[in-house]
């Protein structure tokens, strides 16, 4: 039985108050280290999870390889998302589809305290 976990993290930031084109805020730094990869460690630290993949918006890039730098081979290649939340998890739910998971994990990025 393999397990992934799917981490959304293609939003903007905006009903946080973040202005239009600045970072959104699963790029933030809480105490030093991005929001983004606090969410991702615990999920890529569990034995019962095999693989992790993260949701993006395109723009994002260069902010997902900063705040993903070095953190190992149960990451996956990051996945586009879309126009909503409900488009970015269709999307990334699509992206894993060929390896066939027998659970997948939903999660939103900007949540750092699972």
């Amino acid at each position: 039985m393999t397990t992934a976990a799917l981490i959304v993290a293609a939003g903007r930031g905006l009903r946080a108050g973040l202005a239009a084109g600045s970072v959104p805020k699963q790029y933030l730094d809480l105490a030093g280290v991005p929001i983004l990869r606090r969410t991702l460690e615990p999920f890529l630290a569990h034995a019962g999870i095999d693989a992790v993949t993260v949701v993006i918006h395109p723009a994002d890039q260069s902010f997902y390889d900063a705040a993903t730098a070095g953190l190992g081979a149960k990451l996956t290649a990051s996945v586009a998302g879309g126009e909503t939340r409900q488009d970015s998890v269709r999307l990334g739910l699509e992206a894993l589809e060929a390896k066939r998971h027998d659970s997948v994990l939903i999660h939103d990025a900007a949540r750092p305290f699972v």
